[in-house]
Order: C-alpha cells, then structure tokens, then sequence
C-alpha cells in the first residue's frame, strides 16, 4: 500500500492509501469538500513514485582498509521523505472511496454536578430530606389595605389626642406621624397594594383622624374654662383678667398692645407674630378693651355694675340671635384649625400617608 498525498485546485488537502494497479489508480478519487476529480494528480504522484515508501537500506559496513577507520552508511530517506505539506488544517486519510470531511468535534454535554453523600448514622446512609417549594407570597389586597390605614389612623390619632391633652405639649407637626402610622398600616395589612386609590384613602383618614384629634383636644380644654368659670364668680374672674391685662400693658404704648395682642392671637407653643397685629387692632384696643380692663383692675366698676351690663348684653345677643357658647368653641376652633402651622402639619401627614402605602 502507498500512501498518496493531493493538493485540490480548491486549495483542499488531502491523502489516501492506495495498491496500485500497473502504476495507476485503480479507481476514481475526488475531493472531499469540492468534488473536484483528483484522479489525474493521482497518477501523477504515482508516475513520478513521490507516493512509494520503500523500505529502509540495511547499514552498510566498510571494509577496513589499513588504518582508515570504519565508515558507516546511513540509512537512505524514503523517497517520498522530500514533500512536505505546506501548514495548514490536518490533512484527510482517504482509503479507497473518497470521505466526507471530518465533522467538528462535539463538545461534551454539561452535566450537573453529583448530588451530596448522604448523611450516614450507624453505618448506615439516611434518605435525605425532600426540599418543599418555597410557598408564593400571599397576594396584596384592597380590603386588608382599607382596614389597616384605618387602624393606623385610629392609632395615631389617639397619640396624638394623648400627648396634646395629657402632657402640655403643642407640637403640631406630630401630625406626620400620624400620616405615617396610618400609610404605615395599609401598607403592611394591604401586603403592600399600592395602589393610588388606596392612598388617597390613607390621606382623607389621616385628615380626619389629626381633625378630630384636635377638636377633642379644644372641647377638653374650653370645657375646662367653663369649669373653672362657673366655680367663681363672673366679676372676680373678669378682675383677675383685667388686672393681667393692666400687668401686660402697664404703659399703654402701641408696642406694648401690639405684643400682647400677637401672644392671643398665637395659639399654643408657637412664636407670636407681631407683624401680623394691624394699627386699627391696636387702635380698637385701647378705646374698647383696655379702658374697661383699667376700670375693672382699679375697682372704679362695680360688682352691681357689672353683673347688670353682663345681663343686658345676654339679653341682647338673644334677642338678635346672638352666638351662643357652642358656636363661640366653633368659631374659635375653625380658626385655631386654619393656621398657617396646623394647615402645614395636616397638609405634610396626609402627603406622607399617601406616599408609604401608594409606594409613589
């Protein structure tokens, strides 16, 4: 068998072994990427014997002659030895039939990795735990979102009524907080719907429950006053005002008035607003309120007096349907209501409940 080396005019090479017959091919031979017939080039290397390997020469020993030394033939090259294939992919080995062109090698699958030993006890391996899936998360709901922005706001409103009626304190803005408890609620109960809907019901609960709040904070406290009027007499109560009022304003001087207006004005701990009291405020002080306060602290009106002008006036609001005691709490409820602070703090809880339990 001689082993026969093609270049195709494809630029494709390729070998094969062959017997041949009378020094040519005994069959046809054709490219294996082209198809191209390789039969002539064949015959070729064949006629020329590039294809014959031999075999090797035995060595050959000189005979000594005098004192030469011995001389060794090497063994000749094969004939064939001289044609080198010029660099390129691996040649095809073709015997017989011409073959297809070798298919790239198909990388091996990705196998998981072994699973772990099991445990063994006694000698003996323990059947591993099957793993449960991991059960899916409940789902948000509406409902459960509802009931929860108003438990948070039933809660903080009670705080805040609590800390405003029991402690003295007059923090306003604890108004968020109560914006946050009740996002904070529908939020965690609604497993987190986020819903717009949802959060505009977080912000109308916190408007009403910081309200309502506040209105039970101002009943607690006007019931209060009316308490404590009505275990003394109007006339003594009137005097022990008018002479805080003389006390406050000993001179009488526009300044003087201007700041003790701005602290009635201001509501509980926060900072008066000097600015906000007008020149006709502090004119109509001084010709009305001061004057009678001076005559009350200095004695000059009578308990007599006074009690009959306090009837006459009665008398009169009735007859004009004047405002009563309870429309009085509310005129002056609606007004502590719309300050700039409180109308800030409602506005920031209700912004803040909205912003928790939507996820905006």
């Amino acid at each position: 068998m001689l082993e026969v080396k093609i270049q195709c005019d494809c630029g494709q090479r390729y070998k094969f072994d062959v017997e041949p017959v009378n020094g040519k091919m005994p069959h046809v031979v054709n490219c294996p990427v082209c198809g191209l017939d390789g039969t002539t080039k064949a015959n070729e290397v064949l006629r020329h014997g590039v294809g014959v390997r031999p075999a090797p020469a035995p060595v050959v020993t000189a005979v000594p002659v005098a004192a030469a030394a011995p001389v060794r033939v090497a063994a000749a090259a094969p004939v064939g030895a001289a044609y080198a294939p010029p660099p390129g992919p691996p040649a095809l080995r073709i015997s017989g039939a011409p073959l297809a062109a070798e298919a790239p090698p198909v990388p091996e699958p990705i196998r998981a990795a072994p699973a772990a030993p099991a445990a063994r006890v006694g000698g003996r391996p323990q059947p591993t735990a099957a793993v449960a899936p991991a059960a899916p998360g409940k789902k948000p709901s509406f409902a459960l979102g509802f009931l929860g922005a108003v438990i948070g706001a039933a809660v903080g409103s009670l705080i805040y009524f609590l800390i405003f009626n029991y402690t003295g304190l007059r923090l306003k803005l604890l108004a968020i907080g109560v914006g946050y408890l009740t996002g904070l609620g529908a939020e965690l109960l609604g497993r987190k719907e986020g819903s717009k809907e949802l959060g505009v019901i977080a912000a109308v609960l916190t408007l009403m429950g910081v309200v309502g709040a506040q209105y039970f904070v101002a009943r607690n406290w006007w019931n209060e006053g009316v308490g404590a009027r009505a275990h003394e007499s109007s006339y003594e109560h009137a005097v022990a005002e008018a002479k805080k009022v003389v006390a406050a304003v000993p001179n009488g001087s526009d300044d003087e008035i201007r700041r003790y207006l701005a602290r009635e004005e201001a509501d509980p701990g926060e900072k008066p607003d000097v600015k906000s009291v007008t020149d006709e405020d502090v004119k109509t002080f001084r010709e009305t309120t001061f004057k009678e306060m001076h005559e009350l602290a200095s004695g000059a009106i009578t308990k007599d007096a006074f009690e009959k002008k306090a009837q006459a006036e009665e008398a009169k609001d009735k007859a004009e349907g004047g405002m009563s005691e309870e429309g009085t709490f509310k005129a002056i409820f609606l007004v502590l209501i719309l300050s700039k602070l409180n109308l800030f703090s409602l506005v920031a809880g209700a912004g803040l409940a909205f912003k928790v339990c939507s996820n905006a």
